[in-house]
């Protein structure tokens, strides 16, 4: 078991990089939030209110195993899957979430997966429950990063009690504008109050690591699950 740890180099201030930085948004259904993130909300299974889905993305990031290992540029997105109603529990296959790098390449897997629950990489969402599991996607040789990369799509599947929903969520890149200089920044931290320690919600600082080390048993219990990417 590994915990994922975000740690933000903020080697660039907002006024300096805003120029250069990008974030994503739901070319569809972007009627919700994430972090701070926009999100498309979809209602599951649909025309039943049982529950939601909430994908969003947090851009483009690196991600490696430890601090010697050398960085791997990866899209970071997020489901938040709420199973309000349903008559059992939901589970979603984290091999079957992919993505969709335009004309570059076909679906995707994800190279690593961490969700706030048990039973990677199948992940249980209880009745009554809510899960949230953040999925990164190693960039193919020919994107560097947000630059190269104006729009992809996100193809999810949730399993619920009755049927199997799939649905394929478009993005498009946008450009951050320079914040006013009012502008406040939000930050979070907590044992168990998500998938990590601590998370920054503000995307206006880039460029941003991931790094996954060794889980000890002081660590919250976060679950983190890896496969190669093909």
């Amino acid at each position: 078991m590994r915990r994922m740890l975000l740690a933000l180099a903020l080697a660039l201030a907002v006024t300096g990089c805003a120029a250069n930085s990008y974030y994503y948004q739901p070319a569809e259904q972007a009627n919700a939030s994430v972090s701070g993130y926009p999100a498309a909300r979809y209602v599951i299974p649909p025309g039943s209110g049982k529950g939601d889905v909430r994908v969003s993305s947090f851009g483009v990031t690196d991600v490696r195993l430890s601090e010697e290992d050398e960085p791997v540029r990866s899209l970071h997105v997020r489901l938040v899957v709420a199973n309000e109603d349903g008559a059992e529990a939901w589970t979603v296959d984290t091999r079957e979430l992919r993505v969709h790098f335009g004309g570059v390449t076909g679906d995707v897997a994800p190279a690593f997966a961490n969700a706030t629950d048990a039973g990677m990489p199948v992940v249980v969402v209880p009745r009554g429950g809510s899960t949230t599991i953040d999925l990164y996607y190693p960039l193919p040789e020919s994107l560097r990063g947000a630059s190269d990369l104006p729009q992809f799509d996100v193809v999810w599947r949730v399993h619920t009690d009755d049927r199997v929903v799939t649905q394929r969520t478009p993005f498009e890149r946008r450009t951050i504008e320079p914040p006013p200089p009012t502008m406040a920044y939000g930050y979070g931290y907590g044992w168990g109050a998500g998938p990590y320690p601590y998370w920054w919600y503000d995307p206006f600082f880039y460029p941003r690591t991931v790094v996954i080390p060794q889980r000890t048993p002081a660590q919250p219990r976060v679950f983190y699950y890896g496969y190669p990417h093909r």
